[in-house]
């Protein structure tokens, strides 16, 4: 049976890795607010969206492939809606039918009830199944990408019509029907070598209220060639168990389809979930009036990365405005430092990169006009937070420990963003520290970007020239304005004498 494959062309997320410290990742190019945008207070799509933007894609054609269908979605969205409130419907019915299942087998009658929850389950999803397929069928000229057109040829190469033509025939177990057997009676009348030969639901002609009695005896045991049975007889209790041994025989023969269906919907539900979240988050930048750009992924190790207005999402959501964007070019660029004066938008412009390069690995749009970068295996984070600073014994030895084991999970292919790190100690202790860390990235061509106040680090590693790295600096104007834009240049402090003057004549 097929798979919905709308996130990935022909598998699932299942066994793909995620980022190696999701937390961290979330917390300190804070995600938080993207995911509230994306699931409007909807905990599911929510959750769905958390989910797979932790899971990176690792090639160019991935990225791609999950684009078309964000851009078909985002261009018929009736349709979208459709699909998720199917979605919905699926995954509460599926995790309905595991619940009953369950309580299922505490009952003394549990086999009669997992075959009813069975049958119900199957005729629910198969329902569903033909309606997605009549959906996207109705659509079919407004479908694009691959992923869709995709699972509209899957859905039609199914014989699902006939599935469910076999499917109503099991209703006899519920509505009424009838089975044909072929057994023979042992000793005690008891029923031994039976065989199947037909089931069948039946649509039995309403009876005339005074029907004769030459009638009913014709159609109970001739136009119908059966044998009624004594309800109360023993004979009565062999037939009910055989029903019931029937039944799950015949259910063994969907099993294999059952599970297929579940797994289905189980994708279908979450993937389908993660691109309501993304038009949902489409649709507000739409309304803000905020641009969003399709960026163009590069494959793993190319070292090119270059951007065009590249501005800072959560900031743009909270203040629902578009804060000051950067452009820049960091070709062949495997280290970059960024220093200058304070409060001049270094931790937000490395922010705004992180941000962007997560969209970019999950196939959604990013908060640039344009934005060209490689795909890496793995994005580490390292940013100094308020409850860090409060922190004096011991604050290096937690930076340190920290920094060691994502530098374990790291290698080729993978990325850091550094936002102060090693602030805790020492200008010369942290120089110095730093530049070990940073010479062993290098040399392993793992790409970093730092933001450092480490004014002797980055004058050291400016004066070197070493091929490959880049030095930006937040731009300050004469008079001490501070415009948050980032542009290269040599390294700079972090702080002016003539700053605090200002701001201590202004409160005197």
């Amino acid at each position: 049976m097929m798979d919905s494959c709308l996130l990935y062309r022909d598998s699932s997320a299942e066994g793909r890795k995620s980022y190696y410290a999701q937390y961290d990742i979330i917390k300190d190019i804070n995600l938080d607010i993207l995911f509230r945008t994306m699931g409007r207070a909807d905990a599911f799509i929510t959750e769905k969206c958390r989910k797979i933007m932790m899971i990176p894609l690792g090639e160019p054609e991935e990225i791609l492939y999950r684009q078309r269908v964000i851009e078909d979605f985002y261009a018929g969205q009736e349709l979208l809606d459709s699909l998720y409130e199917c979605a919905v419907r699926q995954h509460r019915a599926l995790r309905i039918y595991k619940e009953e299942t369950e309580k299922n087998r505490q009952k003394s009658t549990k086999k009669t009830s997992e075959i009813l929850e069975t049958l119900k389950y199957l005729g629910q999803g198969q329902e569903e199944l033909l309606f997605i397929r009549s959906l996207l069928a109705e659509n079919r000229e407004k479908l694009h990408s691959e992923g869709l057109q995709a699972l509209l040829a899957r859905l039609e190469g199914e014989p699902l019509d006939k599935i469910s033509e076999k499917l109503q025939e099991l209703d006899f177990f519920v509505a009424g029907g009838e089975i044909g057997y072929t057994f023979q009676f042992g000793g005690g009348l008891k029923i031994g070598n039976a065989v199947v030969n037909y089931c069948q639901s039946i649509k039995q002609p309403k009876k005339k209220a005074r029907q004769g009695s030459l009638q009913k005896f014709y159609y109970n045991f001739v136009k119908r060639n059966a044998i009624p049975i004594n309800s109360n007889g023993a004979l009565q209790q062999d037939v009910s168990h055989l029903k019931e041994f029937t039944m799950q025989q015949v259910l063994k023969i969907f099993s294999g389809y059952l599970g297929r269906m579940m797994k289905f919907f189980e994708h279908f539900s979450e993937e389908i979930a993660f691109y309501r979240g993304v038009v949902n988050f489409m649709s507000r930048m739409h309304e803000l009036t905020i641009p969003l750009a399709m960026p163009v992924p590069q494959p793993a190790g190319t070292k090119d990365t270059r951007f065009k207005d590249l501005y800072e999402l959560s900031m743009a959501i909270y203040l629902q405005s578009k804060p000051v964007g950067n452009t820049l070019e960091l070709n062949d660029t495997v280290l970059t430092l960024i220093t200058g004066a304070n409060q001049g938008g270094k931790s937000t412009f490395l922010r705004s990169y992180g941000i962007a390069q997560i969209l970019m690995q999950c196939g959604m749009p990013v908060p640039a006009k344009e934005f060209l970068a490689p795909v890496y295996r793995q994005v580490f984070t390292h940013f100094t937070r308020r409850e860090d600073e409060q922190l004096n014994s011991g604050r290096l030895r937690e930076e340190l420990q920290r920094m060691g084991n994502m530098i374990k999970a790291a290698g080729p292919g993978c990325i850091f963003l550094l936002n102060e790190s090693l602030a805790s100690t020492t200008e010369k202790e942290g120089s110095k520290i730093a530049e070990g860390i940073l010479r062993a990235f290098y040399e392993k061509e793992i790409t970093t970007i730092m933001v450092t106040h480490l004014f002797q680090l980055a004058k050291t590693l400016y004066a070197e020239g070493l091929d490959g790295t880049a030095f930006l600096v937040a731009e300050r104007k004469q008079d001490g304005a501070r415009t948050y834009r980032m542009l290269p240049g040599e390294p700079g402090y972090t702080s002016y004498g003539t700053d605090l003057f200002q701001i201590l004549e202004s409160e005197l």
